[in-house]
């Protein structure tokens, strides 16, 4: 069962899935600007009406409790473009967290999580699908960011749900299996996300060979690596036998990154990086296993919800 905002769908409904999305999101409390602030609108509307004429059927929206995340927003989107959306729970970066946080426990940590798949985020009614995007730093897991991880492995072992993370600039993934694997996670059922910033294939392999899925979920942001040091990367990787632990995004956190406003926008997979993977010998097979195979496999809530 994949959990969407609209309700419970069959796994085999998702289709096309881009793992890692934000389709309504606030971060201007940090980033100090309205760049990182979009929510449903005209917009917005358009970037996914463009996302699903570029063959997407669904997207993982991974905007968390501390993220601007507005589960509504997410519910009129999904209404108005016909894409299956899926919600997330979770923390993000220590610097976003809630003051409560700083000081509270594992425990305290789960409740809050596993109430939102038994209740529904707030009076909404709204179940999320995932635990994400939970995040570490660049050089370090803070205590913080650690507890959260623990907490989310936890609450994703007794749920049957995926974990999908954010490592800063593709690092620390190797210390966040390792954390989610020891506190409970099956790996088969982990996401660590932006693992294509790292351009390293030698790393890959490592983090690819303890059982964990990778995100290469930064298609478009050229500013930190061409698209073509992507596409090459996949087409290495798909030849070696691991496409069927990668997924592929855009991760749009900002509106100058949207398609209307200048950047390579939702369809950057589509539209830019999967052909030129393609062109370096990607085959069809690869790239059904990252788009349709892996996500459904991943994000499946296994037994249902608890």
């Amino acid at each position: 069962m994949i959990q969407t905002v609209l309700g419970p769908i069959a796994s085999s409904e998702l289709g096309v899935v881009m793992s890692h999305e934000h389709l309504s999101v606030d971060l201007s409390s940090v980033r100090g600007d309205d760049d990182s602030s979009f929510t449903c609108s005209g917009l917005v509307l358009s970037e996914m009406e463009r996302l699903r004429s570029a063959g997407a059927n669904s997207v993982i929206e991974v905007s968390c409790i501390d993220m601007g995340r507005d589960v509504l927003a997410l519910q009129e989107i999904s209404r108005r473009s016909g894409l299956n959306i899926v919600c997330a729970t979770g923390f993000y970066l220590e610097q976003y967290h809630p003051s409560w946080l700083a000081d509270a426990t594992v425990e305290k940590i789960e409740e809050v999580l596993a109430s939102e798949f038994s209740e529904g985020v707030g009076e909404t009614g709204v179940r999320p699908g995932v635990i994400g995007e939970i995040a570490g730093e660049q050089n370090e897991i803070t205590d913080s960011e650690r507890r959260v991880m623990v907490a989310s492995a936890h609450v994703a072992a007794q749920v049957g749900c995926a974990v999908t993370t954010h490592c800063q600039l593709g690092q620390m993934a190797l210390e966040q299996a390792e954390l989610l694997v020891e506190a409970g996670m099956r790996p088969e059922k982990v996401v660590l996300g932006h693992l294509d910033l790292a351009d390293d294939l030698d790393y890959y392999r490592r983090v690819l060979a303890t059982g964990v899925n990778i995100g290469f979920d930064t298609c478009g942001k050229v500013a930190y690596l061409t698209d073509e040091r992507r596409a090459a990367n996949l087409a290495v990787l798909a030849s070696e036998g691991y496409a069927g632990q990668i997924v592929l995004s855009a991760d749009i956190s900002r509106q100058s990154y949207m398609h209307a406003k200048g950047g390579f926008g939702y369809t950057a997979v589509l539209d830019r990086v999967l052909p030129m993977a393609r062109e370096l010998g990607l085959a069809d097979g690869a790239a059904q296993a990252m788009l349709v195979d892996n996500p459904a496999r991943i994000f499946d809530i296994e037994g249902g919800l608890a």
